[in-house]
């Protein structure tokens, strides 16, 4: 009886752990640093201040659902403050179209940044609807309501 109830316990215990691994839906593929590599097709930063100016971080990778734990890494006003609802200004270094959202998981009022060309530094600025406000990001989303730079 007390195997029996081992097994049932580990039985348990086995499901539930394959719900948690298999339920879970796949975050990001982010990452932040100080530079955008050239083999990296999505590639984005954010600024502490307004203008492009402060310190920054670069994010490569498609989505990302959330911006809790990331903080700004480059030298300037804002250095080691947290990215999520912090950033005045971003700027979009890939060829898709960004969208910036208020809350974490792509959602909530948003700024869509073009998509980047070769003859301008970046297109972007000032942040209007995520202004210290900004959760999460995405390329290739739908920004009929957004502020669109």
């Amino acid at each position: 009886m007390r195997l029996r109830r081992k097994f049932a316990a580990l039985g348990l215990t086995a499901a539930a752990t394959a719900g948690l691994v298999l339920g879970t839906a796949p975050q990001s593929q982010a990452s932040a640093s100080l530079t955008c590599p050239d083999s990296e097709t999505y590639c984005m930063v954010f600024y502490y201040n307004s203008g492009t100016a402060g310190s920054r971080t670069v994010f490569v990778g498609f989505d990302h659902y959330s911006l809790n734990g990331y903080t700004f890494l480059g030298s300037g006003a804002g250095k080691g403050q947290a990215v999520k609802n912090n950033a005045a200004s971003a700027a979009n270094l890939a060829p898709y179209n960004l969208v910036i959202y208020y809350n974490s998981n792509l959602a909530g009022a948003c700024d869509a940044i073009p998509a980047f060309k070769s003859t301008d530094n970046g297109p972007g600025g000032r942040l209007q609807k995520t202004y210290n406000n900004n959760a999460s990001f995405g390329y290739g989303r739908y920004d009929g309501d957004c502020y669109k730079f």
